[in-house]
C-alpha cells in the first residue's frame, strides 16, 4: 500500500460520518455499565463493548473523523475493496495527522483502536407503518473485522503494518454522505470528546435551519450523556464545551435558556473567518448570518 500521501493536517476539511453528527456514539468517561444507550429523534444508539473493553475519550474519536477524512479524499491509505484504513507507519506521524497527543500514549492509543473495532453498536430508527403503528428496524454493527495496530519498531507485528478492516455496515456508513467540518476547529477541539461531539452535531444542525429552534435539556442529555447523570451536572458539562465550541467558531448563534438550548441561523463553521494563534482564537469584524435552505430531512453533503 502507497502510504505516501497529502498530509490530512494541511487540508482545510476534515469528514465526520452522518451518524455521528446525529448522535453521539462513544462515551466522553470509561463507563461502568454494560452498554449505552442514546437518541435524537427517530434515532436510537445502544453501544456495547466486547467484554467491557470500551473505547472512550478523544482517540477513537479523531481516529473515526481522520479514517472518514481519508475515504472521503480517497487517499492511497486506503483499500476500498477490502474496506481497510491503512495507518500511517510512524505513531509520531499518525499522531500528528490525527491530532492525538503522542507523548506517552502509544499503549493507550493501541488499546483504544483495538476497543473501538470490536464495539458494536445497535441502530435503530422508529417509524410509523401505514397503519400508524410504531415500529422499529434495528440492525447490528460490528465496528471492525480485524485491527492489526502495532507502532513498536522491535516487534515482528510491525512489518504487517497497522490497520483496520471494517466490517461491511460501518464501511456503509462511512460512505454515507459525511458531513464536513473545519479542520482547524476539529484540532482545536481535539483535547475535549464533548466539545468535539457539540461541534459535529451543530456544524450539520445548523445547515437545515431558517429560523431559531429549541432543543431541551433531557433531549440533548440522552443525545450526549448517560441517562443516569444528574440534568444539573449534565448542564454544567455541556455548557462548558460548548463555550469551547463558540471560541473557536465565533459566528455560530446559540442561547443557551432555562428550557434548553436555542440554535439559531449562523454562518456554517466551512465558512468561518477565526483563527487560532497561540491556542487563543482571534474574533473578526461580526458577519451577517448565512441564509438555509431550511430542509428538515436527509442529509445535504
Amino acid at each position: 500500500m502507497n502510504k505516501d500521501i497529502i498530509n490530512p493536517s494541511k487540508k482545510t476539511i476534515t469528514y465526520a460520518a452522518t451518524l455521528s453528527s446525529v448522535v453521539s456514539l462513544l462515551p466522553v468517561e470509561e463507563p461502568d455499565v454494560p452498554y449505552l444507550n442514546r437518541s435524537n429523534g427517530i434515532v436510537s444508539i445502544t453501544t456495547t463493548p466486547r467484554k467491557g473493553q470500551w473505547a472512550y475519550g478523544k482517540i477513537p474519536r479523531l481516529f473515526l473523523l481522520y479514517a472518514q477524512t481519508l475515504i472521503k479524499e480517497v487517499s492511497p491509505m486506503v483499500d476500498f475493496e477490502n474496506r481497510t484504513i491503512h495507518l500511517d507507519e510512524t505513531f509520531n506521524s499518525f499522531c500528528k495527522n490525527t491530532g492525538i497527543a503522542a507523548n506517552g500514549q502509544r499503549e493507550q492509543v493501541t488499546r483504544m483502536l483495538e476497543n473501538l473495532g470490536s464495539t458494536v453498536f445497535q441502530v435503530t430508527n422508529w417509524f410509523k407503518d401505514e397503519q400508524g403503528r410504531t415500529v422499529h428496524d434495528a440492525i447490528n454493527v460490528l465496528v471492525a473485522d480485524r485491527t492489526h495496530i502495532c507502532f513498536d519498531r522491535n516487534s515482528d507485528e510491525y512489518k504487517e503494518g497497522s490497520y483496520i478492516r471494517f466490517s461491511e455496515l460501518m464501511w456503509g456508513i462511512l460512505n454515507e454522505n459525511p458531513v464536513p467540518l473545519n479542520r482547524e476547529i476539529v484540532m482545536n477541539l481535539g483535547k475535549s470528546s464533548r466539545a468535539l461531539d457539540i461541534y459535529q452535531w451543530l456544524a450539520r444542525r445548523t445547515y437545515y435551519i431558517s429560523k431559531p429552534v429549541l432543543i431541551p435539556w433531557n433531549g440533548l442529555q440522552i443525545q450526549f450523556d448517560a441517562s443516569n447523570t444528574p440534568l444539573r451536572r449534565f448542564k454544567e458539562r455541556f455548557k462548558k464545551a460548548l463555550e469551547m465550541v463558540r471560541q473557536n467558531w465565533p459566528e455560530l448563534h446559540v442561547e443557551a435558556v432555562d428550557e434548553g438550548l436555542k440554535v439559531y441561523p449562523c454562518r456554517k463553521s466551512l465558512e468561518s473567518k477565526q483563527r487560532a494563534i497561540g491556542g487563543v482564537p482571534m474574533l473578526e469584524s461580526p458577519t451577517q448570518p448565512t441564509k438555509t435552505s431550511g430542509k428538515p430531512d436527509g442529509n445535504p453533503f
